[in-house]
């Protein structure tokens, strides 16, 4: 199934592709310098931080951006076709949203991310300005 699903998404896959992999890499770097033994509140670790958030938001766009390219194509093919069925156009719909789909959820975990780390990051910050 999952297959499918990337395989449907076209071309859009794969800006969306990367931007998944750049959410959990730089999630992954920013959080082994934020809870290792030397972790501070450096502003080097902040803006990792906040490029996590950055690439969740471009999968989302890059994931609506499918979605009209999608819908696009599809309006084209059924104007060239003429009377269609219901389903038919219903089906090419579903395949378009896939890519908005993907890039809304990619933009949810990457804030969910980001406000994990930010959280820790204000936390080294505070801990840093008592001592």
């Amino acid at each position: 199934m999952l297959n499918a699903i990337w395989v449907s998404m076209g071309f859009i896959r794969w800006p969306i592709a990367f931007s998944w992999l750049a959410v959990v890499l730089i999630t992954l770097y920013s959080a082994s310098r934020l809870f290792g033994w030397s972790a501070k509140p450096d502003l080097v670790t902040k803006a990792w931080i906040d490029a996590v958030v950055f690439w969740g938001a471009f999968g989302m766009i890059a994931g609506v951006l499918g979605t009209l390219v999608g819908i696009i194509i599809a309006a084209q093919s059924i104007e060239a076709a003429g009377a269609v069925s219901t389903p038919l156009v219903w089906g090419g719909i579903k395949v378009a949203m896939l890519s908005s789909a993907t890039g809304t959820l990619l933009l949810g975990l990457s804030a969910i991310l980001w406000f994990a780390l930010q959280f820790r990051w204000r936390i080294l910050e505070a801990r840093a300005a008592e001592a």
